[in-house]
C-alpha cells in the first residue's frame, strides 16, 4: 500500500480536485491536513514524507472508497481552521474528540482510545499531574494537555496562577526543552511520551495521568455529511478485512522500532557517530539537499518576481512626482508600497497561503509572497537610485529632445542601476534569508529540513550549524558573484 506522497502530490492534487470540479474527470483527491510531529501517529520518514498510524490509517480509508490522498502539512491549531475556510477536506492528526471542537468541525466514528502522560526527567519527585501546580510544564500549542494544564482552561486540573505552561508548536520542541532543564514535565499523549522516552532512554520517563480516556477521530468539515458517511463506511470496512489490526499491531506492537545511535567514549568518536546518526541513518544529507533545493527555486523566481514588480512601481511613481499629477497607478503603487513595508513578512505569507491558496500550492504562494514583498523594498531602492542622478541629465536629455520615458531609459536608469547595485545586492541577500519562515506554511526548505532533523535525532546543534553554514556559503557565493558583476560596471570609471 502505498503511504506517501511526494512533495509535488499537493499541487497534483490540486489540479485534479479543479478538474474534477469542472466536470473534466472522475478522479477524487481527499485534501488531508496533519501536523507530522506526534510520532507513532504521524511523523516525517527518512524520505521527508509523511508517515505514520494516522497516514496509514487514512490512505487504507481512501483507498476503499475510491479518493487518492494528498497531504498539507500545518500546524495543529491551524487544522480546524483550514477545515473551515475549505483548505482542507479532512484533518487527521491524533485529533481528541471534545465538545468545544465539534461545535466547529464534525467527527468520524472514534478509531482510537488514548489517555495523557507525564514526560518527566529521570529522578523527579513528581508522580501525579497534581503536583504541577506551580511547576514550569511545556506542551504541544492546541493539544488536550495543553488544555488540562492551562488554569482556567477547557478541562483544566491545575488552579495555581503561578504555574507556567510554556507552548511549543510540536511535541518535540517540548521534550526538548525538557530535556534542558528548562522546564519540570511536559504533558503530552501517552503514545507520543512511549515514543520520546524510548528515544531518549536513561533522561527521562514517563507516568500515566489517571482520568477517563480520550478517543481520537477523523475531523471533517462541519455539514458535510457525504464525505463523513463515506470517511465512517472505510473505517468499518478496513475493522472487517483487518487492515486496522494489522496497522495497529505495526505502531503499537512491542516490537522496538526506535533507531538507537552509536556511542563512543572518545569524544571524536562520538562526534563521528552523531553525524553518522543525523546525515546518514536519518537521511540528513538527503533532506538538508532537498531543502536547499526548494530554498534556492523559491530565492530565485521570487527575486525576478520582485525585480519585475520594483522597477516599473519606482518609475510609475516618480513620473508622478516629477509631473506633479497623481495618476491611478502612481495612487496603487504607493498603497502597494505601504502596506508591504508596513506589515511583516511572515503574516503575508500566511495571509498568501490560508486566505488566498485555500492552504494549498505553498510553494507558488511563497514566490508570490516574497517576489511581491521584495518588489516594494526594491522600488525604493531603485527610486533611490534614480533620485541620485543629477538632475542636469535629466535636463540633457530632455533638451535633446528625448521625451521623458526615453530620458529615463536611455540616460538616467543606466546610472541609476550603478548607483543602486549594492543596496539591491543587500536586498537580495535579505530575501535569500527570509524564506527560511516558509516552514510555517509546511515547505521543507533547508530551515525546515533541519527542523525535522532536530525532531528525530533531538540534537539541536547540529542541524542548525550544519544549516547556517550552507547560508553562510550561498550568500557568500552570491555576495562574490554581485561584487565582481559591480568592478564589471565601475570599468569605465576607471577610464
Amino acid at each position: 500500500m502505498k503511504k506517501r506522497t511526494s512533495a509535488f502530490a499537493l499541487l497534483l492534487g490540486v489540479i485534479l480536485t479543479l478538474a474534477s470540479c469542472s466536470g473534466g474527470g472522475e478522479a477524487k483527491v481527499l485534501r488531508v491536513g496533519t501536523n507530522p510531529e506526534f510520532p507513532p501517529f504521524e511523523y516525517i520518514d527518512n524520505d521527508g514524507q509523511v508517515a505514520g498510524f494516522d497516514a496509514d490509517l487514512i490512505e487504507a480509508v481512501a483507498a476503499k472508497k475510491g479518493y487518492t490522498v494528498s497531504w498539507a502539512n500545518m500546524e495543529f491549531k491551524s487544522l480546524i481552521g483550514s477545515l473551515e475556510s475549505g483548505g482542507i477536506d479532512v484533518a487527521i492528526a491524533g485529533m481528541t474528540i471534545t465538545e468545544t471542537r465539534k461545535a466547529s468541525v464534525d467527527f468520524t466514528e472514534p478509531y482510537y482510545d488514548a489517555s495523557q502522560a507525564l514526560v518527566l526527567p529521570v529522578g523527579s519527585p513528581i508522580t501525579t499531574i497534581d503536583e504541577l501546580n506551580g511547576k514550569k510544564i511545556a506542551v504541544q500549542e492546541g493539544t488536550t494537555g495543553d488544555l488540562m494544564v492551562t488554569p482556567g482552561g477547557e478541562g483544566a486540573i491545575l488552579t495555581d496562577p503561578a504555574t507556567a505552561v510554556s507552548r511549543y508548536k510540536k511535541g518535540v520542541d517540548a521534550i526538548l526543552t525538557l530535556l534542558n532543564g528548562a522546564v519540570d514535565a511536559v504533558v503530552i499523549d501517552a503514545t507520543p511520551a512511549a515514543e520520546f522516552v524510548k528515544a531518549n532512554q536513561g533522561k527521562i520517563f514517563a507516568s500515566p495521568v489517571a482520568g477517563e480516556p480520550e478517543q481520537y477521530g477523523i475531523a471533517v468539515g462541519k455539514g458535510n455529511s457525504a464525505l463523513l458517511a463515506d470517511l465512517n463506511d472505510g473505517l468499518n470496512q478496513i475493522r472487517l478485512d483487518g487492515t486496522y489490526d494489522k496497522l495497529y499491531n505495526q505502531y503499537f506492537g512491542t516490537g522496538e522500532t526506535t533507531v538507537v545511535r552509536r556511542t563512543s567514549t572518545n569524544p571524536f568518536m562520538d562526534f563521528i557517530y552523531q553525524l553518522e546518526f543525523i546525515f546518514v541513518t536519518n537521511n540528513g544529507a538527503y533532506l538538508m539537499l532537498q531543502g536547499l533545493g526548494v530554498t534556492l527555486l523559491i530565492s530565485f523566481f521570487a527575486i525576478l518576481l520582485g525585480t519585475g514588480l520594483g522597477f516599473p512601481t519606482a518609475t510609475v511613481r516618480m513620473a508622478a512626482r516629477v509631473k506633479g499629477k497623481k495618476t491611478l497607478g502612481s495612487v496603487l503603487a504607493d498603497i502597494y508600497v505601504d502596506v508591504i513595508r508596513g506589515t511583516p513578512t511572515v503574516v503575508q505569507l500566511l495571509i498568501m497561503y490560508m486566505v488566498i491558496f485555500n492552504s494549498r500550492a505553498g510553494t507558488i504562494a511563497a514566490i508570490l509572497t516574497f517576489g511581491i514583498n521584495s518588489g516594494a523594498y526594491v522600488s525604493e531602492i531603485v527610486r533611490s537610485g534614480i533620485q541620485a542622478v543629477d538632475k542636469g541629465q535629466t535636463e540633457a536629455g530632455r533638451s535633446l529632445g528625448f521625451t521623458y520615458n526615453e530620458t529615463m531609459r536611455y540616460i538616467v536608469m543606466p546610472q541609476a542601476v550603478k548607483n543602486i547595485l549594492p543596496a539591491l545586492g543587500n536586498e537580495f541577500i535579505t530575501l535569500i534569508k527570509e524564506t527560511s519562515i516558509v516552514g510555517y506554511v509546511a515547505i521543507m526548505d533547508l530551515t525546515k529540513a533541519g527542523d525535522f532533523l532536530i525532531s528525530r535525532t533531538y540534537n539541536a546543534f547540529i542541524p542548525l550549524i550544519t544549516v547556517a553554514i550552507v547560508y553562510y556559503l550561498l550568500i557568500k557565493v552570491l555576495t562574490t558573484l554581485l561584487g565582481l558583476f559591480e568592478r564589471r560596471l565601475n570599468r569605465s570609471d576607471n577610464r
